[in-house]
């Protein structure tokens, strides 16, 4: 394979000394003086109380050798390194990511390097990366079906960090002062496969993926055009756009096609349907903020890739059969290959055709400082399912963060959020930056 490639992006940043004058005194104040290197972290300990529906059918795949009845807890704890020399133009970084969780089902530690690249930036108009970086692409605030290569995120809480990717990046920007465009960039990405270490979730061993985003400021809006093919990868292409159509108001959309994408279908006899799709995904979204500093943030998603009302049925209808013929026989076999079989609908964060995501959030309702209440709630508009999540931010202290969330699914039997596997889970956290 050998895709061709563009390039993208660049933040400059200049920085200046300043001249005092005082009285019959001139004098220069000496500029101070940067440190070539910055630290930092974050630690957070979280608890989250599952109250559990062992009606579903979930549940009973998820815990069929062992009961843990009507509810179980977990605790986290997380610590996040983060570092950067600079030598001139060449800058190294850094992002570690070390956590330990103590749920029902086991304990582990996790010790990962989410970010650990070089730049070089000869010129304000170029940069080259390499090494391990995080890729955020697109413009929605709960899905992304334009960012290809980006990790799933947690919509209500966009700001948490996600591992990155093992690539070699170039990245140009040209500034225009005439016509429309104002700003013209261009992103250039090759991902290799290497072992183990170097993006095996990507392809096979020695495989080679290529990513470009050519971004453009016309006319004061953001729009992205963005490729992205691999050797085990559909051919990709994207397209976002985001604009202020005043001080308070931001509309954002974006475009997906991907080509030959393998598909699973699911038949409520357990039989599996396999083929080759070319879906095409759409987001559409505003955010609005009000007089009195109320944010509203609303956005229709089109899953092309997901899976419609009937093929939903059958989904939830064969595990329930799964799971009556395993108590009728006690044969692991039954529910076991369920299990396994229900995977690639599970592995996605939606998996339905359309969704409708909001979020209203207060700030500081009643003078109460730093205090952010909050409620969001995701709708499957195919069986039209969803869940509910109320949640409060609190920062009394510059560095310190006090949080708590809890969702609530709702829906009838053999729907999305009617058959999770959780009633209820609240969540309350505690974050600290250094």
């Amino acid at each position: 394979m050998n895709p061709r490639l563009g390039g993208f992006v660049l933040l400059l940043l200049m920085w200046h000394g300043a001249a005092v004058m005082a009285g019959d005194y001139d004098f220069i104040i000496p500029e101070a003086e940067k440190k070539p290197y910055e630290l930092g972290g974050r630690l957070e300990g979280r608890y989250i109380y599952h109250r559990l529906n062992e009606d579903a059918a979930r549940y009973r795949l998820n815990y069929h050798q062992d009961d843990p009845g009507g509810e179980t807890h977990a605790y986290q704890a997380q610590v996040e390194l983060t570092g950067s020399y600079q030598w001139g133009p060449l800058k190294a970084d850094l992002l570690t990511h070390h956590a330990y969780a103590d749920t029902y089902e086991k304990n582990e530690w996790h010790n990962d390097l989410y970010e650990g690249y070089f730049s070089f930036t000869p010129t304000p108009h170029l940069v080259l990366d390499a090494g391990k970086k995080r890729i955020l692409w697109g413009k929605g605030y709960a899905w992304n079906p334009a960012g290809f290569l980006n990790p799933p995120k947690d919509p209500d809480d966009p700001a948490l960090n996600q591992e990155g990717r093992t690539l070699l990046a170039l990245d140009l920007i040209k500034s225009l002062s005439t016509g429309g465009l104002a700003n013209l960039g261009l992103t250039a990405l090759l991902l290799p496969v290497i072992d183990n270490w170097a993006n095996p979730e990507m392809g096979g061993e020695n495989a080679l993926n290529a990513a470009a985003k050519l971004y453009l400021l016309w006319y004061d809006t953001d729009i992205d055009f963005i490729y992205f093919e691999g050797e085990d990868q559909p051919r990709s292409l994207g397209l976002d756009a985001a604009k202020n159509l005043a001080e308070n108001i931001e509309v954002h959309a974006e475009l997906a096609y991907r080509q030959d994408v393998p598909r699973v279908t699911l038949k409520e006899d357990g039989s599996v349907k396999k083929t080759l799709a070319d879906p095409v995904s759409w987001l559409a979204g505003i955010r609005y903020l009000n007089t009195i500093d109320t944010t509203f943030i609303a956005e229709y998603y089109h899953n092309g890739s997901g899976y419609d009302r009937d093929a939903l049925r059958d989904f939830f209808a064969y595990q329930k059969t799964a799971v009556a013929q395993w108590q009728a026989t006690a044969d692991p076999a039954t529910i076991q290959r369920a299990g396994r079989m229900t995977q690639p609908y599970y592995q996605q964060r939606n998996f339905a055709k359309d969704y409708f995501y909001l979020k209203i959030s207060q700030k500081e309702p009643f003078d109460i400082l730093y205090f952010t209440p909050w409620m969001t709630t995701v709708v499957n508009l195919q069986d039209f399912s969803f869940n509910l999540q109320p949640g409060m931010t609190w920062t009394p202290l510059t560095n310190l963060e006090l949080n708590f969330r809890a969702a609530i699914p709702v829906g009838p039997a053999n729907t999305e959020f009617g058959e999770k596997q959780d009633i209820v889970r609240p969540e309350w956290w505690v974050r600290y930056y250094f």
